[in-house]
């Protein structure tokens, strides 16, 4: 799973009404008529995410590495796919998205 913070667009320290705040303006922005994987991207982002409870657990046991799909991802986290450049994949790659 890529980092539900950036497919939601909100920092760590987020409330829990900052995070379904950024939910809803996400499904907004992608409904699930218009890109269904994406959707169940930002529905999984938000479960993992939705609670301060949920959000310890995120930080605490999500050690995933990412993936090439990952790191695109977080090239443009609400926006259509697009090729990130090569300065912007460098940030990426070194973390500092």
């Amino acid at each position: 799973m890529s980092d539900p913070y950036l497919l939601l667009g909100i920092t760590p320290d987020a409330d829990d009404d900052a995070v379904h705040a950024a939910y809803l303006a996400a499904v907004k922005a992608c409904p699930p008529e218009r890109d269904a994987r994406r959707f169940e991207s930002l529905r999984a982002a938000y479960e993992a995410l939705r609670t301060r409870r949920a959000r310890l657990a995120q930080a605490l046991f999500d050690q995933t590495p990412p993936t090439l799909a990952d790191i695109l991802d977080q090239a443009d986290p609400v926006g259509a796919p697009r090729r990130p450049d090569r300065e912007q994949f460098n940030k990426l790659l070194r973390g500092e998205a």
